[in-house]
């Protein structure tokens, strides 16, 4: 009996699961532009990286690792393009969420040992894109709600975003291959079964 009620339950899930995706799903939300802003947000998440380390280490630095110091204006362009590019990773990662919003719905959450990791990985993701450019943003308005060392925290949040961007991309690469080659048309929503299926074969490689 038990298991009838567990059986009754998955299918019922999975029905709801299904509906909810068709009802969030739109034109708009295919793999290939889920692809196409993550390249934008990826880069921009790289070019705050690297701009956020020179800063960081200007001010750390370290012996064995001269940095450039010329042209004189060199700091100033950095920290521009550091505090531009992070502003517009707020618009970027809401587009992006946007986008793979109906993957929360899946059905069931959690596939494999795998994918559990995958999600794990996701969640952390998802947590320091967010905290990073908001936090940087407050950091600009001199505004700091909080208690612990903004610097400390912002350098060390980047090294785990970036970690976890690397697997998120090593994790999805085929899919992701696949979804740039195969042109608009063909994109397929990130939503739907047939992503769902596409993904769980990759996360089986």
């Amino acid at each position: 009996m038990t298991g009838s009620i567990t059986e009754r339950m998955s299918v019922a899930l999975q029905d709801r699961s299904t509906r909810v995706q068709r009802a969030l799903g739109s034109p708009l939300r295919t793999t290939r532009n889920a692809v196409v802003v993550g390249r934008l947000l990826g880069a921009a998440f790289v070019v705050c990286f690297l701009t956020g380390l020179y800063s960081h280490l200007l001010q750390d630095p370290l012996p064995w690792l001269p940095l450039p110091v010329a042209p004189i204006h060199l700091y100033a362009w950095t920290q521009g393009a550091h505090v531009v590019v992070g502003s517009a990773l707020i618009p970027l990662l809401l587009a992006k969420l946007w986008v793979v919003f109906p993957k929360l719905f899946a059905w069931p959450p959690v596939r494999s040992l795998s994918h559990l990791l995958e999600r794990v990985s996701l969640a952390v993701l998802v947590a320091t894109a967010l905290m990073e450019p908001i936090t940087g943003v407050l950091n600009v308005l001199q505004w700091y709600p909080w208690d612990f060392s903004f610097r400390r925290t912002h350098f060390a949040l980047a090294w785990v975003l970036i970690g976890a961007m690397a697997v998120h991309i090593a994790v999805h690469l085929p899919a992701i291959v696949r979804a740039w080659g195969a042109g608009s048309e063909s994109g397929t929503e990130p939503g739907s079964q047939t992503a769902h299926r596409s993904e769980g074969a990759s996360d089986e490689r």
